[in-house]
């Protein structure tokens, strides 16, 4: 099963079905845009999931409807009228509307059940208010998803109205041992899309008394030989070593090499820890010009 497998690589080098969760907000419905895109390019179906939560008033307009029936007809219509763009694109569509808490589980739900391949959704969150991701849905899906999970943040434009080829990605990894799934994504995706892969490691200052790092000659030859033997081995990437804080770092060479996809590994383990509290993860979702691919461990 797809889901289980955790890359994208799991069905070959497409995708097959695609779990897009919404709110319906401006920022989700760029995002609809990719969905749409990498469907199409991929021959993909596409699930719809709003997930409705009795609590969350999507406008103005909702608190003065008089029923959760009533409320419930409104985001009805809202979900059919976006699936009807995804028709109009000739891609098979379906639609759910799970009353479920918390809703990150109700995505997690669809994709198991649905065997997709990715989970695509937005965030709206912004860097300068870090405690309102924490515990958002996306943190959450990011935390708990085996299907790899393609962020579209509030700084990324919406997609050009054809299908996508990813040209130009962009791998953030330190080579752990629990890179290899991301790194078969991204082979994949490079494949289907016959990409330019740029695989970014960053060199963060050593604190003081720690011992003394290897040389950038050395740690050149140590990452080639680790890209010799994951999957990625035979594609022909480009190493790019980049000093400095991991977020600013990834970000700067993204826009330096004109990314249109940032690839990172996600950790399933000591999460807020390793990603949250340090940042990584949260800057660079939140300030990239273009979707994020998260694959978990």
């Amino acid at each position: 099963m797809a889901s289980a497998a955790g890359h994208l690589g799991s069905n070959g080098n497409r995708l097959r079905r695609i779990v897009f969760g919404t709110d319906f907000s401006p920022v989700a419905m760029r995002a609809a845009s990719y969905a749409r895109v990498l469907a199409a390019s991929h021959s993909a179906r596409v699930d719809l999931v709003h997930v409705f939560d009795s609590d969350v008033y999507l406008d103005d307009q909702e608190p003065r409807l008089r029923s959760l029936e009533d409320r419930l007809a409104m985001r009805s219509a809202r979900l059919q009228a976006l699936a009807a763009t995804f028709t109009q694109a000739g891609i098979t569509v379906k639609t759910e509307l799970p009353i479920m808490k918390p809703g990150w589980s109700a995505l997690l739900e669809s994709a198991e059940k649905k065997s997709a391949d990715l989970i695509l959704m937005a965030t709206r969150s912004k860097p300068q208010f870090k405690r309102m991701f924490l515990g958002s849905t996306v943190e959450e899906l990011i935390r708990h998803a085996k299907t790899p999970v393609l962020i579209v943040g509030p700084n990324v434009p919406e997609a050009a109205d054809n299908p996508l080829a990813f040209q130009r990605i962009l791998y953030a990894t330190d080579f752990a041992a629990r890179s290899e799934k991301a790194a078969r994504s991204v082979l994949m995706l490079a494949l289907h899309d016959k990409a330019k892969v740029f695989v970014c490691h960053v060199i963060q200052r050593q604190p003081e008394g720690r011992d003394e790092a290897p040389s950038e000659a050395d740690l050149r030859r140590d990452l080639e030989r680790r890209i010799q033997q994951s999957p990625l081995g035979d594609y022909g990437c480009e190493l790019a070593l980049v000093h400095g804080d991991p977020p600013p770092a990834i970000l700067a060479l993204a826009e330096n090499v004109k990314a249109d996809l940032i690839v990172m590994g996600a950790r399933r383990h000591n999460f807020l820890l390793t990603h949250v509290k340090r940042g990584v993860t949260l800057e660079v979702l939140t300030q990239a010009s273009c979707p994020v691919l998260t694959v978990q461990d």
